[in-house]
Parts: C-alpha cells; sequence; structure tokens
C-alpha cells in the first residue's frame, strides 16, 4: 500500500488533472466548500476551474473530471484511534477494523449525537499524524477554537458522496487502477515548506478598509506561489509551476480566503502527482493506527 509509484512517475507529467477542496467548518449540513482543479502538463500546473459550491454537491463537481487522478482536502478525514474505540463500543459494535465501517457509521450519525459522544468521550487527544515530524496539528476533536469537529463530520460525511469504484482514499484504501486518489493535506504547512511569506491571508476585520488590505495579501501570496520556481529553481525542481491565465480565476482567489486554501490544497495535490517522494510517509510512523486515523500528507526535504 506504501509504494511511492502506484500514481505516477518523476518524468510522467502530461495530463494529469488534480483537485483541491476547503470544507467550512459551520454548524450548516451541507456547508460550504471550495474547488480548485488544475491541469498538469510540462508546463506546470494550470488552473482550470475555481468554483464556490456544497459539500454536498461536490461529488456531481468532480464527476465532470473523468480523469482527474488526485484530490487533496484541507480537513481531517479521521478521528484518534481512542476515540475510534470508544465510539464502536456506543455502537455497539466491536472495534472498527476498518476506515470504511467508520464513514458507514458516521454518515448516519447526526451531528448532534455525534457531538454527544464526543462530549461523553470528554478529552482531545491527537492522532499520530497530528505530532509526526513535528507538526502540531490541533485534535479533530477540538470543540473550542479553532473547531475541528464539526469540519472532521463535514468531511466523512462528504467522503460518503464519492463513488467507492472510483475514489479511494489514502492511506487508509488500496488503490484503484485508472482511481482518484483522495488525500488529507495542509495548507499552512505547504506555506511554511515553500518559505512562502506568511501573510496572515485569512481576513480578520470585515470592514471596506480592511478588504482592501485583505485582497493585497491574498494576491501577494498567489503571486508568491507561483513565482517558486523562478525565486529557487533548484530547489523546488520537481514541483510544478503554478499557472493562472484567466483573470476570472484569480478574481476568486482575491475575494475568498477559502478560495485560497483550495488553491494550496490542489497545488500541494499536483506535487504529489508528479513527486511522491516529497511527501512524509505514513508508513514511516511504524503504526498500524494511520490505517483509521487517517493521515496528513505535508511535503519533506529529501
Amino acid at each position: 500500500m506504501s509504494g511511492a509509484n502506484l500514481m505516477t512517475t518523476k518524468s510522467d507529467k502530461t495530463d494529469k488533472v488534480v483537485g483541491g477542496v476547503d470544507l467550512t467548518g459551520t454548524k450548516e449540513n451541507p456547508t460550504e466548500a471550495w474547488l480548485v482543479v488544475g491541469r498538469i502538463s510540462n508546463l506546470g500546473l494550470e488552473i482550470i476551474e475555481v468554483k464556490k459550491t456544497g459539500s454536498h454537491l461536490l461529488a456531481r463537481d468532480l464527476a465532470a473530471y473523468k480523469t482527474i487522478e488526485a484530490l487533496g482536502v484541507n480537513c481531517p478525514l479521521s478521528l484518534p484511534q481512542k476515540f475510534l474505540d470508544f465510539l464502536a463500543q456506543k455502537k455497539l459494535k466491536k472495534n472498527y477494523e476498518e476506515w470504511h465501517q467508520v464513514v458507514e457509521d458516521l454518515v448516519f450519525t447526526p451531528y448532534d449525537e455525534f457531538l454527544s459522544i464526543a462530549k461523553e468521550f470528554a478529552k482531545e487527544p491527537k492522532r499520530i499524524t497530528d505530532t509526526a515530524s513535528g507538526a502540531n496539528a490541533a485534535s479533530p476533536l477540538k470543540r473550542g477554537n479553532p473547531p475541528m469537529l464539526h469540519l472532521t463530520h463535514h468531511a466523512i460525511r462528504f467522503l460518503a458522496t464519492l463513488d467507492p469504484a472510483r475514489y479511494f482514499v489514502r492511506p487508509m484504501q488500496d488503490p484503484i487502477a485508472f482511481g482518484c486518489a483522495v488525500m488529507e493535506v495542509c495548507p499552512q504547512s505547504t506555506m511554511n515548506f515553500l518559505k512562502l511569506q506568511d501573510i496572515s491571508y485569512e481576513s480578520k476585520d470585515k470592514g471596506d478598509q480592511s478588504r482592501d488590505k485583505d485582497e493585497l495579501r491574498r494576491e501577494k501570496l498567489v503571486h508568491n506561489l507561483s513565482k517558486i520556481k523562478e525565486r529557487k529553481a533548484l530547489t523546488f525542481k520537481d514541483f510544478p509551476a503554478l499557472i493562472i491565465n484567466q483573470r476570472n480565476l484569480m478574481h476568486n482567489f482575491l475575494h475568498s480566503d477559502k478560495a485560497v486554501e483550495a488553491l494550496l490544497a490542489c497545488y500541494a495535490t499536483s506535487v504529489y502527482a508528479v513527486s511522491p517522494e516529497h511527501f512524509e510517509d505514513p508508513f514511516a510512523a511504524d503504526a498500524l493506527e494511520v490505517l483509521t486515523e487517517g493521515w496528513t500528507y505535508r511535503l519533506k526535504n529529501l
């Protein structure tokens, strides 16, 4: 399951379609989502669609791309093992042996019931991936700021809408021939690795003056991302260049924090599609829990 070449080789960079998704952790169900889709060629990653949609519509949106082979999702795709054991007991079942069993239970579990179980569990442990290689990610069970529990519930329910004959979730499921790999990614980690200036692109104040500043910050971030091959050609020689040719697509990035996060998710996924060796290997943790807890695919130095 850990084979690095299950998707591609470094020399095969043509006609690959990849996507990035950002879900909103609000109480609304379904929740708002942003989808960014790009096509990889020898020139780089060209963004071909930026779309504000909903968690319940993403499967339909993605179906338009028959050859999509990787999708990065900016949110936890599973839960800590200790909580999964507790959840199984609440569902009057033995411990979950496979990740899809978790999804099958949670897709029919309303959020209020899920929240009640999490409150009864009382703890907010982290997954192995949340602290691997120096990471310091929030627990998917976190109910404070930033609230992760609702986001995780939305993400798992979204995954249940995907065609199981077409999509497989790494590293929990075996690859499908000509299928699409779904991966948990972290835009902030991607920014840090690429040494993009941390410009705090997420808006704070909603006033007009602040909004203008937010647009400038987002523009600078996207500009810096598109220039990484020029700034550090040798360091990032295996990475695709970011190409945004359509002005209307750039307009979305200037006006939405979530669109920017979906772009970062798409870019990280494009790097995985052409050079998977640049990412932390979930099985290097030597822990079977990653097959139920999931894994965040973060860039690493070779």
